[in-house]
């Protein structure tokens, strides 16, 4: 099998971490999601590790959390969302640029992670969505403070409200992503390039002002916690997954 994170370093300083399980177009299994957390705290402690770009193996980005293990042992639903939570912080305080290359879908948890990076580059086919709302979640990962970011609090209900789906143009638009490139991964890394030329002390003493004098990531992150852990055990969640599997839509009772 496998691994499910993809490590590449350049000889210039860019690392490339690649999202690997293109069948499930990188949903976040538990496995997939912790060695996420581990190569980012290793990528940014690694001197030789200037720039970081994240990018999704096939045709997808990160297409959110593992249905498949949803609807199950809530207390198991909890260390997992703790672990999308420590992605969260490692983005936000990850010391150098981080650039994602979007090269398919993003939705859920992979909106977020993308949300979190610096700089943003997807493909023309990319689709970004909301979706939590949709299997009786809230956006977790972060996802409210990094969606403010980038636009109101209006537009950010809005989108968790409809759960839409946005066209790589809209969500450009929207501020939601900073260009489109055909060839995302290649636009990235070239983006990645141009920040070499970047102070790094400078520039990760300026991203961690920005990151941690609002105060707000935390509280969002606590909220999150919450807020989940009673989705986790609510008959919607469960009537999401089980709509779902069966293939049809689902009936939400608000209980």
């Amino acid at each position: 099998m496998s691994a499910p994170i993809l490590v590449a370093r350049s000889d210039s300083g860019i690392t490339r971490l690649t999202l690997n399980d293109p069948e499930r177009r990188n949903a976040l299994s538990l496995e997939l999601r912790s060695d996420l957390l581990v190569a980012l705290r290793a990528e940014a402690a690694a001197p030789e590790t200037r720039v970081l770009v994240i990018t999704g193996a096939g045709a997808g980005f990160c297409a959110g959390g593992d249905i498949s293990a949803m609807g199950q042992d809530p207390v198991r639903a909890d260390a997992r969302l703790a672990i999308l939570h420590g992605i969260a912080r490692a983005m936000a305080a990850f010391p150098k640029p981080v650039v994602a290359a979007v090269n398919g879908a993003a939705f859920g948890a992979g909106m977020s992670i993308a949300l979190m990076a610096d700089h943003v580059v997807a493909a023309p086919r990319a689709r970004l969505g909301a979706s939590f709302t949709r299997m009786g979640l809230v956006p977790d990962t972060g996802f409210l403070w990094a969606i403010q970011r980038r636009t109101t609090q209006a537009r950010a209900l809005r989108m968790v409200l409809s759960a839409e789906v946005l066209t790589a143009e809209s969500a450009l638009a929207e501020g939601l992503v900073d260009e489109i490139a055909e060839d995302a991964l290649t636009a990235a890394e070239d983006r990645a390039r141009s920040y070499l030329a970047v102070a790094p002390l400078a520039f990760a003493a300026a991203k961690s002002a920005l990151a941690s004098t609002d105060g707000l990531l935390e509280a969002y992150l606590a909220r999150e916690a919450n807020d989940q852990a009673r989705m986790f055990r609510s008959a919607d969640h469960l009537e999401a997954v089980a709509a779902f599997r069966e293939k049809r839509d689902p009936s939400f009772r608000g209980a």
